[in-house]
């Protein structure tokens, strides 16, 4: 066989590939063995040398291996049997002082390689048009998580996030360059970019705005109306952030001006429509913080008229021993924290969540002393509740100052 003619194609985007010119040496998803996985780190560390023995660190971690030298040994041994079989030169894997490494005179096509290549032309070409150009190239060859078969190991780890953030930063560069066209059909481009995109860093609110931005382009308001509720309260649950500003503006202007009719009774419908789900209406009202601020105006103004004190609680969720909660402890002991709230206040009550870890709720009682006993309930009840084991809420209120 002439191996000149020989090209190694390795992908690693959606799993590991190794192709030798036609022939398949190892199919997409199947399961990767010490060779493979030792062809995957020589070709990815050609730019700086490796020691033996970080090879077999990163290979078996912390396997109790009784000979690691001699475990490597056999699996470059193996390697290059398989290698050689399908027609690559004997010495497509050399030992350099002493180490293994990759031949650099042997032809290799690694997916990586282009994707840093396709990145420095996305973002350095002089001509638009060539810059978008080579995202979407980048953007087709990011076909899925790198090797995620082996998404646990240490020494994949960094790369893969170093990837992930070229990949995005080409998703987002070209989501911008699209916007900037101007063109309808750019927009939808958008779409489908950040739709993909989404599924991968559902939390990223650049490309959130990027897919708002498209659906203000295209006009498409109705979206705007009933997606951005779902995001809205998504990053509350789980980060306990609010969308910025700018996402904010996308959503008020699509709320602007949608509902023109003349026929009280159609509004009455769609309020109640609103409602249904929670009928019977028990317990404070949940909203977001945006929302808040607006019906805090609303409910400071009408306390002044009928000599009501509006209260504002600060509750905030805490580890008994002091230490830092975990996001997942977080996101469940906080929604469990929201039904004791909303359990315990009452229907004219209004709560939203501030941060990460804290609630903010709205009284209107007739004397600021009478907070104290909804929050010794609301202590009771969680202390009471399961979610309560480890961790503890803490109180403090406070009297805003009038609306003059």
């Amino acid at each position: 066989m002439n191996t000149a003619n020989v090209l190694l194609d390795v992908e690693t985007f959606g799993g590991l590939q190794v192709k030798a010119g036609d022939t398949v040496l190892l199919e997409r998803g199947a399961r990767i063995n010490k060779p493979w996985e030792l062809l995957a780190f020589l070709l990815l560390n050609t730019d700086e040398p490796v020691t033996n023995e970080q090879i077999c660190e990163a290979l078996w971690e912390d396997d109790e291996v009784a000979n690691p030298a001699g475990a490597l040994k056999n699996a470059a041994y193996s390697l290059r049997k398989q290698l050689a079989a399908a027609g690559l030169p004997a010495d497509c894997i050399i030992t350099r002082d002493r180490q293994y490494c990759w031949n650099p005179a042997t032809p290799v096509r690694l997916d990586v390689q282009e994707l840093f290549a396709l990145h420095r032309e996305g973002m350095e070409a002089r001509d638009p048009q060539q810059q978008l150009a080579a995202c979407r190239r980048l953007l087709d060859l990011y076909s899925g998580d790198f090797l995620p078969t082996l998404a646990g190991r240490r020494w994949v780890m960094p790369k893969a996030s170093a990837l992930r953030q070229r990949y995005l930063s080409a998703v987002l560069h070209a989501c911008d360059l699209l916007l900037g066209s101007g063109v309808r059909g750019s927009a939808q481009e958008v779409l489908d970019i950040c739709g993909r995109a989404l599924l991968l860093e559902p939390l990223s609110e650049e490309l959130y705005l990027r897919h708002f931005t498209a659906l203000k382009q295209l006009d498409m308001k109705t979206a705007i109306l009933n997606h951005y509720p779902i995001v809205s309260n998504l990053f509350l649950d789980e980060t306990g952030e609010v969308l910025g500003p700018e996402l904010q503006s996308i959503f008020r202007w699509a709320a602007e001006g949608t509902n023109t009719v003349d026929d009280i009774h159609q509004i009455q419908r769609d309020l109640d429509e609103a409602t249904r789900d929670d009928r019977p209406i028990r317990g404070a009202y949940f909203c977001p913080y945006e929302v808040f601020k607006h019906m805090y105006h609303m409910v400071v103004r009408s306390a002044v008229r009928v000599d009501n004190t509006v209260v504002l609680l600060l509750v905030g969720l805490q580890s008994e021993n002091g230490q830092a909660l975990g996001k997942q402890e977080t996101v469940r002991a906080m929604l469990q924290l929201r039904e004791q709230i909303k359990n315990t206040l009452r229907k004219g009550d209004v709560f939203s969540r501030y941060s990460r870890n804290q609630y903010v709720l709205m009284l209107s009682v007739r004397q600021a002393g009478d907070t104290a006993v909804v929050a010794e309930r609301l202590l009771k009840s969680w202390r009471s509740c399961g979610a309560s084991s480890g961790m503890r809420i803490d109180i403090t209120s406070g009297v805003p100052d009038p609306i003059v």
